[in-house]
């Protein structure tokens, strides 16, 4: 029986050493194909470590500054790996040309976190693909035509004037205030004011269910969340961890609820219960048009839909697509939005000579116009475009943007695989001092005319460029204009003692600043 047990102790602890060993094999196997991979290839780059590659440098350096450094060292196209993905980076204004435009057919796509396919990420405009994103951009291009963006506006300028109440009770008091938290909440009332279809004051109803369901859909940095470090590092194993359970991602009530809550207004539309000039109203109204064109074809015997021009607008979209781009909505202008107004409020109160300028704009344009802030009014305001412009320049709201080669492609001796990954870091590409002397400096006029004439249109890219830039672009500006138009036609930004003297940005993938940043607000009259 001894003899037995000692067998079998011994079988054990050789399959133990066999499973090690080829699973340190398999590791170094690995390692080695990932060391040689950008070499064979011709694109130059740092060594990677095992398991997590250049990660580390991430970790070390942060986000947006490594991409820099990267960018310094080894040129303005090179090779590294994030985990075990291979990644491509480029600043290079010739390559970005082709990638987003010139040759756009080859990087249609964005890259896909398989961590993270499911619902509501997996039907992102963002990720989804080829005829699949042609069909939804189509489809949610009618949310930001002119008219309706100023229909929008008047949700807007809703937001913005409780925004102001808001402001009026610090500055009737020492006037010190948490600029992120103010412009937080505004952005949060406009998302869900103009996309999920119903009005919150996130800073007055911090309890709101609402509002807590929106939040649990935010991510910390990536160097400091553990989901966020489990999806970029091993993706494999968080996919499998989270189909089992074991891991959660996004808490299934929250989706439950937010699901729910999203058919419960679009049944209110449908039967006219309620009308609203936001998302969900166009996506009803779309869903009329379809089914109106549908019954004249069948009327009519004939087809007239011109099938060249409005092929991807034949379609509706389902309940579980509309609630993915209303969460897309959430997260691409949450935070960029909010940090956006967050840094602007912070130079104008660093430089009020600036502020004084914008100030005096907005008035003279206001008193055109009854002293209305509205769409038509901002729109003339080139100045406030300006500011806008260069706090973009330097805290690029989405530090990078991605795209995917659809086939092998070459570029001046270089080869990108099919597949490869492609990331822009933009903060690295306004931060070129070549493009922009001085980068770090405040300084609007970068973006008057002659400026802007001078300058390649690629070197300038907060909402990316070509067929798949920002689809909410306008409306993200449209909303910082009215926000700030309004805000500074009545008050004025100052700096504090809690004031900080120097911006820096933490690692998750937006512009956030590390620090909290403290302002005082004014009455100007």
């Amino acid at each position: 029986m001894l003899e037995t047990i000692g067998f079998t102790t011994n079988t054990t602890w050789m399959l133990i050493w066999t499973g090690l060993v080829l699973f340190l094999i398999t590791i170094l196997t690995k390692w080695y194909r990932m060391c040689t991979f950008f070499g064979k290839l011709n694109i130059p780059g740092p060594m990677p470590l095992p398991l997590i590659g250049n990660f580390h440098q991430i970790i070390k350096r942060g986000l947006p500054y490594n991409d820099l450094a990267m960018i310094e060292k080894y040129g303005k196209t090179f090779g590294y790996f994030e985990g075990s993905t291979p990644v491509l980076f480029t600043t290079d204004l010739k390559l970005l040309k082709s990638i987003m435009i010139k040759d756009f057919n080859v990087f249609t796509n964005r890259h896909q976190f398989e961590a993270v396919m499911f619902e509501p990420y997996d039907n992102f405009l963002t990720i989804i693909k080829d005829e699949d994103w042609k069909t939804v951009r189509a489809i949610l291009s009618t949310t930001f035509t002119t008219g309706k963006l100023k229909s929008m506006s008047k949700l807007m300028l809703e937001c913005v004037n409780n925004l102001n109440e808001n402001f009026q009770k610090v500055a009737d008091k020492d006037g010190i205030f948490d600029s992120s938290k103010y412009f937080r909440s505004l952005t949060l009332d406009v998302i869900s004011s103009c996309c999920f279809g119903f009005s919150v004051d996130s800073i007055n109803e911090p309890d709101n269910p609402v509002i807590k369901h929106l939040s649990r859909f935010l991510f910390d940095s990536m160097t400091k969340d553990p989901r966020f470090m489990l999806i970029i590092l091993f993706p494999k194993l968080t996919k499998f961890l989270s189909k089992r359970n074991m891991l959660e991602i996004i808490p299934k009530d929250t989706i439950n609820y937010l699901k729910q809550l999203i058919f419960t207004i679009m049944q209110s539309r449908r039967d006219k219960s309620e009308k609203r000039d936001d998302f969900i109203q166009s996506m009803v109204e779309h869903e009329e048009n379809v089914a109106e064109q549908e019954k004249a074809e069948l009327e009519n015997g004939n087809k007239k839909w011109d099938s060249k021009d409005q092929k991807h607008l034949r379609r509706t979209l389902t309940l579980a697509e509309i609630f993915s781009q209303s969460i897309l909505f959430l997260i691409a202008g949450y935070e960029t939005t909010s940090t956006t107004l967050n840094l602007i409020a912070y130079h104008l109160a660093k430089y009020p000579e600036i502020q004084n300028r914008l100030i005096e704009e907005i008035d003279t344009v206001l008193a055109h116009h009854n002293g209305e802030v509205s769409y038509d009014s901002v729109s003339e305001m080139k100045y406030l475009s300006m500011v806008i412009d260069e706090t973009l320049r330097i805290f690029p709201a989405a530090i990078r943007f991605d795209r995917v080669a659809g086939e092998d492609y070459k570029y001046e001796g270089m080869k990108i695989e099919k597949n490869l990954m492609i990331f822009v870091p933009l903060y690295a590409l306004h931060h070129n001092p070549e493009i922009y002397p001085d980068p770090d400096r405040f300084d609007p006029e970068r973006f008057n005319d002659e400026n802007k004439q001078k300058r390649e249109n690629n070197t300038y890219l907060p909402f990316g460029n070509g067929p798949r830039s920002c689809i909410g672009m306008r409306f993200a500006l449209l909303e910082m204009k009215l926000a700030l138009a309004l805000t500074l036609s009545n008050f004025r930004f100052e700096t504090c003692e809690k004031t900080p003297e120097k911006i820096e940005i933490d690692s998750s993938g937006f512009a956030r600043p590390k620090q909290k940043i403290f302002l005082k607000i004014s009455n100007r009259f």
